[in-house]
């Protein structure tokens, strides 16, 4: 489970360090393979690769004749790019992923249970004030969780 957010800085090559923690779960689920895609909240979602198989093994039953259906494999799938944790437990973030996260140099990676999530640091602090602003929705599930 992926859990925390924890900052760190991506090279010009858009290199980025994966936290300790969940390259060791990337090493031990997919063997280091992780898919990289959009997420409409202008951020970038990493699915450990068995994850996203099961993903894509959904969106596959699913009938292509409901535009949603196809509209969210363009942009999901489309986008989607496997990238393998080099020796340094890096993974390289293709340029259009990062233009389109409007991702630099200080990114966070936040754990997301299934997935991680990869945000410019600056659209993850504004995204964090926006979640505390509009808390009083999120009240409900949390009483649901018995917290």
């Amino acid at each position: 489970m992926f859990r925390g957010a924890f900052e760190h800085t991506m090279d010009d090559k858009g290199r980025l360090s994966i936290p300790s923690k969940y390259r060791e779960l990337l090493e031990t689920h997919s063997e280091g393979q992780v898919v990289v895609t959009v997420d409409p909240d202008r951020c970038l979602a990493a699915y450990p690769l068995p994850e996203w198989e099961a993903i894509e093994a959904r969106l596959g039953e699913m009938s292509m004749l409901r535009r949603e259906v196809r509209q969210l494999e363009r942009f999901l799938i489309g986008n989607a790019v496997e990238c393998g944790l080099d020796r340094h437990g890096r993974i390289l973030v293709p340029n259009n992923l990062r233009t389109f996260a409007d991702l630099e140099r200080d990114v966070v990676v936040a754990g997301q249970i299934k997935k991680f999530e990869i945000w410019d640091q600056q659209q993850w602090s504004q995204q964090q004030q926006q979640c505390l602003d509009s808390m009083e929705g999120a009240m409900e599930v949390l009483a649901e969780l018995g917290l």
